[in-house]
């Protein structure tokens, strides 16, 4: 499968998810309070960081290892690992059962997903995604007045999905073998990638704690919303650190992917930071409480897509101990602020801001090469950020300024017609490429 195709369907599946999402939100919010909505987002914050903490960086490992080998025998040593962890966390059902579903099924599609991942074969994450958002959603209205913990188990209706299609698809079965090299890889992506959970994660949990359920809640949809913006950029980061491992441009291939993620991004981010508003009011219009931390999640995530790219340049290179470096320089100041500032919506989203400007300002240092060329090329991609403002008008100018920016990138020339058309042609069937390009053509020839 191509390298843009296994990206769409990453970011179809992310899309599919965010949407999933929302709408659960928004049918959720129309039965219960905020502070249930609070308690879900706490569990689901509580589960994701206890599955990280228990992977081991396994499933990151296998996506670094298995492309650039092939070897089998790496799934099989993955698998058992896994399996080695579900089993830990299933003692977390003496305390709450629903935290040990949602742990222990989101660490066996985690795995999955990797696998997938791996072969560049993600239309299965697709099909999950897919049918578990749908099912959550309809399930929403029908088992919100059962409480928090069976909205939250819902969670896990996608990830027992691809757990069997990945079952179906792989037939490995756990085997101890290549542990050493797994978990050597695994350790460099573990450490840093618990921190990160932690400061992903652990906002809605300190604003849980200390201020109330209904501020969790916010911070959550705020967090849900702010990811649309960089959604579309799974396209080109959703496989990244696999193909960069694989091939041997690995600085040119950084360069292309951060130039592309930001022009696919920014115009989202934009609207979202002018127009926010609107659409959190379509949940309610007591969820406007929320644009504030929007607009501060939205710019960390625009700064996350860099920042990203070069801490998987840096990974793929094997530098295991400088992206560990990385890694907790950045989370660690995220999880200290939200100890100081997680009484707010806001604190939370300014201290998860603060990490993302760390690890941008730290792996810019460690790749001064495909920074520079970053650094060069993002006032120009600022310019499609612009017609967004017409996002504070509606969400009909909101779609506008999107579109518009779309174009401006395009007449600028930050991305060309051939990588364009590259796209399409790996992202769409061929049927449909054949009659959308020569419309497309006539557009493009518009713009020049």
């Amino acid at each position: 499968m191509a390298v843009y195709r296994a990206g769409m369907w990453l970011y179809a599946s992310n899309l599919v998810a965010q949407l999933g999402g929302y709408l659960f939100w928004f049918a959720a919010a129309a039965t219960v309070k905020a502070d249930v909505l609070g308690e879900v987002a706490y569990l689901v914050a509580s589960a994701s960081i206890l599955a990280f903490a228990l992977e081991l960086g396994v499933p990151t490992a296998l996506t670094r290892l298995y492309p650039a080998t092939r070897d089998s025998a790496y799934v099989s040593g993955a698998l058992a690992l896994s399996l080695f962890g579900a089993a830990v966390a299933a003692s977390t059902a003496l305390w709450r059962p629903s935290l040990a579903l949602l742990t222990i099924v989101g660490m066996l599609s985690t795995y999955y997903g990797a696998y997938f991942q791996a072969r560049l074969d993600t239309f299965p994450i697709f099909i999950a995604a897919l049918t578990g958002q749908t099912a959550r959603v309809a399930l929403a209205p029908l088992l919100a007045h059962y409480g928090p913990d069976v909205l939250a188990a819902t969670y896990a209706i996608p990830g027992a999905i691809l757990t069997a299609l990945g079952i179906a698809a792989s037939r490995a079965t756990p085997s101890l073998t290549k542990m050493r090299e797994l978990v050597k890889a695994g350790a460099a992506a573990w450490l840093p990638g618990v921190v990160a959970t932690l400061g992903t994660n652990f906002g809605v949990v300190a604003a849980y704690n200390l201020a109330n359920p209904a501020t969790a809640g916010y911070v959550y949809i705020a967090q849900v919303l702010a990811n649309a913006a960089v959604g579309p950029a799974t396209i080109i980061t959703g496989v990244l650190l696999p193909y960069l491992s694989s091939t041997d441009r690995k600085e040119a291939g950084a360069e292309k992917a951060a130039r592309l993620s930001l022009v696919i991004s920014l115009p989202l981010a934009a609207v979202l930071i002018f127009g926010g508003r609107h659409f959190l009011e379509l949940l309610g219009a007591h969820y406007a409480q929320a644009y504030p931390a929007l607009v501060i999640y939205t710019v960390a995530n625009i700064l996350s897509l860099p920042a990203s790219v070069l801490s998987s340049l840096t990974y793929a290179q094997g530098a295991y101990g400088t992206f560990l470096a990385g890694g907790l320089a950045s989370n660690a100041a995220r999880i200290i602020l939200y100890l100081l500032y997680g009484a707010s919506a806001e604190g939370v989203a300014a201290s998860f801001l603060a990490g993302a400007a760390v690890a941008l300002v730290y792996y810019a240092a460690v790749q001064r090469r495909v920074a520079a060329f970053i650094s060069h090329i993002s006032p120009k991609i600022a310019v499609t950020a612009v017609p967004a403002a017409m996002a504070a008008l509606g969400i009909a100018p909101a779609a506008a300024g999107a579109a518009l920016g779309y174009a401006a990138a395009l007449k600028l020339r930050i991305v060309n017609r051939a990588e364009v058309a590259e796209v399409a042609r790996q992202v769409l069937p061929d049927p449909i490429y054949a009659k959308a390009a020569p419309l497309a053509s006539k557009l493009l020839n518009i713009l020049d």
